[in-house]
């Protein structure tokens, strides 16, 4: 009677458990590349919308012989364009000769 009870409780370890552990694993790692892959892109556009407004400074101040004061100059006359409820944009500005500190940040 005792192997009988044994064998009863192995395959509902094999028929249940082991689905079910399975499938937890395989929708963790899924999840996991998800929040992986939506953290890469984000990253990405950080570095795209850094480089488009480096690229605007540097061709305000090839046309203009000076770099802008701040970023709305840039909006406003080279097209920068971005999502301010999701990035800002700190612009730290030395002189109009000296190319601004240009650095991206994602709002929370």
């Amino acid at each position: 009677m005792k192997s009988l009870k044994m064998k009863d409780y192995s395959g509902w370890k094999q028929e249940f458990l082991f689905p079910g552990i399975t499938f937890l694993v395989v929708v963790g790692a899924l999840l996991a590349g998800g929040f992986y892959f939506d953290y890469i892109s984000n990253m990405q556009n950080i570095d795209l919308l850094r480089q488009s407004a480096r690229k605007a400074v540097v061709q305000c101040y090839t046309i203009e012989g000076e770099y802008p004061s701040n970023v709305e100059y840039l909006e406003k006359n080279y097209g920068l364009e971005y999502n301010h409820d999701k990035y800002f944009i700190d612009y730290d500005v030395f002189a109009s000769n000296v190319m601004p500190n240009i650095d991206v940040f994602e709002r929370e």
